[in-house]
């Protein structure tokens, strides 16, 4: 087992490839930043969204985002086709006193409706149980965004609270429901020792 933050992840499974983000991204990642139908349910303050200049992004992530374990962004792309760029995969909110962290994605409007979003959340979820030390795992969702609600659903979390008004720095507060995936401490040691099995969560 690892502390989140010691190891900037890759995952794969047979369709999807989870990495970090490279030079070769950042036409396709700016594309994708310039579409404000990606963004329609999301924070305005994504990191991505944070330079106009992708490269200078990319030079500052490091700095800004991994040394201060504020987030990890991974480019999201085809298992067999590396170099094509489909969105970001993001674990953020890491508190390690908690054992906790937050998960959450945005992809290209090219690869809607592919069944992509969940294979993210499930490498996000294996990863995070199975190599980290986080065993509680959230996810903020806007009440509007029923297609994220179902992706969750499907990857056994839960909505734990729901209705919340949250600052996503929009000129009002939106209304949130937060997702989650928790294991017991017991649950955790079997997991870290078998790997992620179909279990009762504890809610």
């Amino acid at each position: 087992m690892i502390k989140l933050f010691d190891e900037i992840p890759e995952m794969k499974n047979e369709r999807v490839l989870l990495r970090p983000i490279e030079r070769k991204d950042l036409p396709a990642l700016s594309e994708m930043t310039g579409d404000p139908e990606v963004y329609r349910f999301l924070p305005t303050f994504l990191y991505e969204q944070k330079y106009d200049d992708k490269n200078l992004m990319l030079d500052r992530m490091e700095e800004e985002c991994i040394r201060t374990k504020d987030t990890i962004l991974l480019a999201v792309c085809p298992a067999d086709e590396q170099d094509t760029f489909m969105g970001i995969a993001e674990i953020y909110n890491y508190e390690p006193q908690k054992e906790k962290a937050s998960i959450g994605y945005r992809l290209c409007r090219e690869f809607w409706g592919r069944g992509i979003a969940s294979e993210v959340t499930g490498l996000l979820k294996k990863y995070l149980l199975e190599r980290t030390d986080v065993r509680k795992i959230t996810a903020h969702v806007m009440v509007e965004n029923k297609a994220s609600a179902k992706v969750l659903l499907k990857n056994g979390f839960f909505p734990k609270w729901q209705n919340l008004s949250e600052d996503w720095g929009r000129p009002e507060n939106v209304t949130v429901d937060k997702y989650r995936f928790k294991l017991s401490p017991e649950e955790k040691a079997e997991t870290l020792r078998f790997g992620l099995q179909h279990r009762q969560i504890t809610l």
